[in-house]
């Protein structure tokens, strides 16, 4: 198990986001501890009787630290010059670090350790290190690099260059430090962490099951009272105007008051104002502006194919990307939208998909869409059934994403604690 330290004695590692330490600990550059480093290879396509297994970020199981669990079949393979297999063929222990890709909600610095049973290489967008086993654990180093990437260290030595970012490797090893315990803690810690860590992990998939649960029955609820049962109708019989936003960029304002939105901004019943969407001013607005008002579902035509939103006198104007469905009077919306929602319907948009590079849902598809619609008076009350019934779908579904966000936290908070020598494994 593990403890807080209130019995041992602490010191400045001399590092900020390290802070104390055992007293009894020590510090040194992660390079003292490095004894091979090489950069990967992506090598070229394989041929019969030369083919070796390429190992590539798209193969990392970062929650475990290790690559994932693939068979031999399932893994990339490429074939290499015989010089080349000598200096990429892994070994057990090998520690591989992301150098090259990552995005802005992931960036690059990920580490895992290599233990597979097979003889594999390893890609260009990766660095290779093989640590001294006569001071360090090499499961206690990912564990500790781990640290460091969740506490975004690792971000110091990124370079973004279009849009590709790059980690400098040589400048992590030489200007960060790795806090050293004994041989024997550092492998008490990465097992206490392996153990400790796989039942965090367990919780998390068992909610993400059941999250994926109540997706499958919030799906079900809504097909069950907007499918069968009634007169079918083209959205087009039932709707003033069918149509999408502006087929351009209009002028932009920064002290504009009026948000210019596409399909990314729709979704989750209402719109969306990102921290990147753009604002025009009321005179430009008026120039663009649709017919939108409270019979008004707003709809994704692109991207994210069907999410939809209620408009509720939004200030806003619309992009190509953001459909608008204006309904009759005598017509519930909501309804409308829980019908637009069901699994046939989004069947229906899939099937129709226009677009080479990106995939779009027509106007016309969009009008020639049928539904089952049966009277007003029905049409308010199924709506209201589901909203009751959706409600406590997505209360349950938040519920169990906090409980997942909770245990992310703890695991890197513990993860960060252990190996910096603040809480005690004993």
């Amino acid at each position: 198990m593990a403890m807080i330290r209130p019995e041992t004695e602490m010191k400045d590692s001399g590092i900020a986001w390290i802070g104390d330490i055992p007293s009894n600990w020590e510090t040194i550059p992660l390079k003292k501890i490095v004894v091979d480093r090489a950069g990967g290879a992506w090598g070229n396509e394989p041929y019969e009787n030369n083919s070796t297994i390429c190992m590539r970020i798209a193969d990392f199981d970062f929650d475990r630290g290790v690559f994932q669990d693939k068979s031999e079949t399932e893994l990339t393979k490429r074939s290499y010059k015989e010089c080349q297999i000598d200096k990429l063929l892994l070994q057990t222990n090998d520690i591989c670090i992301e150098k090259s890709g990552g995005g802005e909600k992931t960036p690059v610095g990920r580490a895992v350790l290599f233990d597979k049973p097979y003889d594999a290489l390893f890609a260009n967008f990766m660095d290779r290190i093989r640590v001294d086993n006569a001071v360090s654990f090499p499961k206690y180093i990912e564990y500790y690099l781990r640290a460091m990437y969740f506490l975004s260290v690792t971000t110091l030595y990124i370079k973004q260059t279009t849009g590709i970012q790059n980690l400098n490797v040589t400048s992590l090893l030489e200007k960060e430090v790795i806090t050293l315990p004994s041989l024997s803690e550092q492998q008490a810690i990465a097992d206490y962490l392996d153990e400790t860590c796989s039942k965090i992990d367990e919780i998390i998939a068992e909610a993400k099951a059941s999250i994926d649960e109540y997706k499958e029955l919030r799906i079900a609820i809504i097909d069950d009272f907007t499918i069968c049962g009634f007169n079918k109708t083209k959205l087009k019989y039932i709707s003033k105007k069918i149509g999408d936003g502006l087929h351009g960029t209009p002028q932009y304002s920064d002290n504009g008051t009026v948000a210019f939105i596409n399909g990314t901004n729709i979704g989750d019943e209402k719109i969306t104002i990102k921290s990147n969407t753009n604002f025009v001013s009321i005179d430009e607005a008026e120039k663009h502006k649709n017919e939108l008002n409270s019979q008004t579902i707003l709809i994704s035509l692109n991207g994210t194919i069907g999410n939809s939103s209620l408009y509720d006198g939004e200030n806003i104007i619309l992009g190509k990307s953001a459909g608008y469905i204006t309904l009759k009077n005598n017509v519930c919306r909501e309804y409308v939208r829980y019908c637009l929602e069901n699994s046939v319907t989004k069947e229906a948009f899939d099937l129709s998909l226009n677009g080479t590079t990106i995939p779009n849902l027509s106007l016309n598809t969009l009008r020639n869409t049928e539904i089952c619609l049966p009277d007003y008076s029905v049409q308010k009350q199924l709506a209201k059934t589901i909203k009751k019934m959706i409600i406590k779908m997505d209360s349950l579904i938040s519920e169990k994403e906090s409980l997942i966000n909770d245990l992310e936290a703890y695991k890197k908070s513990l993860i960060y604690e252990v190996v910096t020598g603040k809480r005690k494994v004993v």
